[in-house]
């Protein structure tokens, strides 16, 4: 009777740890807690029976191949191309991923790149990176060639934070506006890379990307204390010049949080602002904190079990 106690009292408390939210210091309780935002979400055909996107605009040279991608410009010069949710993302939290592809015939030279946008206008092709100019909001640009010199290596992805006002710094590829960036040689690869754009309002905008579908995902920058204009909606552009390249989109997923999982995500004093949450997958602490506890579980109905059966024999 003893050990049947014990072992409905271990289930209570291995019940209990299944329900412990990211308190502990994991990020089981977002994980599970997610909304996905399917309106954002973008996969082959792109399309719906009457050949229409219902949830996007597309304009400039891009073309949707139904098949596997987006081409937003072709490997050809003086090319521009767009695409834009025609809705607003959440103002609060949300996670978007894409799946590209950039590269083309040009072996030295070959441009311009690719950018992922977050802002108040939509649809507006101009010269940043196939956007307009002085956008208000986010943007995140996959540079594939060098308008200057540079300590770093390209392909690189930068981040700017647009007050609707300041220009993009073209003639040195961003050097004025960039708050984070990173190398990544994404381009002429032989699958798609992949991107993960993370926003909490009042944070942080965390990008990573991962250059194979194998790889690892590796942190690019992180940009703190971000709050972007309510209502922004999220575009993909790219812009080719003299030089050019293929500038392809194969998917897109977003995700946010449910209006209660929000509210005690900001409340977890374990993920104070600034601090790059890990939204998806479980922390090592969480994990170790788990699996003590149940080697602590199981040794203790060891003992018991040991002890209960010398007591039996003792009676018999």
């Amino acid at each position: 009777m003893q050990l049947c106690s014990l072992a409905r009292g271990a289930l209570s408390a291995l019940l209990l740890l299944s329900a412990v939210p990211a308190a502990l210091g994991d990020s089981d309780y977002i994980e599970t807690n997610v909304n996905n935002l399917r309106q954002f979400n973008l996969e082959p055909p792109f399309v719906d029976e009457g050949v229409q996107m219902r949830y996007y605009d597309y304009g400039g040279d891009a073309i949707i191949n139904t098949i596997s991608h987006i081409r937003l410009t072709p490997d050809l010069p003086s090319r521009i191309g767009w695409l834009w949710s025609n809705t607003p993302l959440p103002n609060d939290y949300w996670k978007v991923e894409f799946d590209f592809k950039i590269g083309g015939k040009g072996g030295y030279l070959y441009g311009d790149g690719m950018g992922f946008f977050v802002t108040k206008e939509r649809a507006v092709a101009g010269p940043v990176f196939g956007n307009q100019d002085n956008f208000h909001g986010l943007g995140v640009f996959f540079d594939t060639y060098a308008n200057g010199k540079h300590e770093f290596s390209l392909p690189f992805v930068m981040g700017m934070l647009g007050d609707g006002k300041t220009p993009y710094d073209g003639a040195h590829d961003g050097g004025a506006n960039r708050l984070g960036m990173c190398e990544a040689y994404f381009r002429n690869l032989r699958d798609h890379s992949r991107a993960s754009v993370t926003y909490l309002k009042g944070s942080f905008v965390q990008v990573q990307i991962q250059l194979q579908p194998n790889d690892k995902w590796m942190d690019c920058f992180t940009i703190s204390n971000v709050t972007l204009p309510e209502d922004s909606y999220l575009g993909f552009a790219a812009l080719t010049g003299d030089i050019s390249d293929n500038h392809d989109l194969l998917a897109v997923r977003a995700e946010t949080l449910s209006a209660e999982a929000l509210k005690n995500y900001n409340a977890m004093p374990h993920l104070p602002k600034n601090v790059v949450a890990k939204v998806a997958g479980t922390s090592f602490f969480g994990f170790v904190f788990k699996a003590l506890l149940l080697v602590g579980v199981c040794g203790g109905l060891f003992v018991a079990y040991k002890k209960y059966s010398a007591d039996s024999a003792r009676r018999f």
